[in-house]
């Protein structure tokens, strides 16, 4: 167990945890490589890896609280295929859009938690506070490009 701490790196290796009725091991691996999927499954295990963390189930704005201060925390995915997107879910996907005004209040009181699932099950986590990732990445993407600055 850990306790959060802004822009460390924390490595965890799930190899041999993860299983699903009959898939193969490596078939698990594949599909918690995409962060719709994966999403569903870190957000609770961030908890028993950082259990100030209590997680808020549903869609909320956020998706954990922290039991002491109340500062509020968003999960979001470093995907191989789309880097990080950590501007609110709702203007993630098709025919959404992204409102900059709403993106920067949000970001502003919000710590972000990024899970990098390239190489799952090897997840890698930083804790990053909103306004100096939003100061950097105006338009709440993180390219791929920057994954080893981010995780470094």
């Amino acid at each position: 167990m850990f306790s959060v701490e802004y822009d460390k790196i924390y490595d965890f290796d799930l190899t041999g945890t993860a299983s699903f009725g009959d898939l193969e091991e490596e078939e698990v691996y594949e599909i918690c490589k995409d962060g719709r999927v994966a999403s569903h499954l870190l957000e609770p295990q961030l908890v028993k890896w950082f259990p100030e963390l209590i997680h808020v189930k549903g869609c909320k704005g956020h998706d954990h609280i922290h039991c002491r201060d109340g500062r509020l925390f968003d999960a979001k995915n470093f995907t191989c295929s789309g880097g990080c997107r950590f501007m609110p879910s709702k203007m993630i996907g098709i025919g959404r859009t992204f409102d900059e005004e709403v993106f920067l209040e949000k970001a502003k009181d919000m710590t972000y938690i990024i899970c990098d699932i390239v190489e799952f099950p090897k997840v890698r986590v930083v804790f990053k506070g909103g306004a100096e990732l939003a100061k950097e990445y105006p338009k709440g993407t993180i390219p791929k490009s920057k994954r080893d600055i981010l995780f470094s």
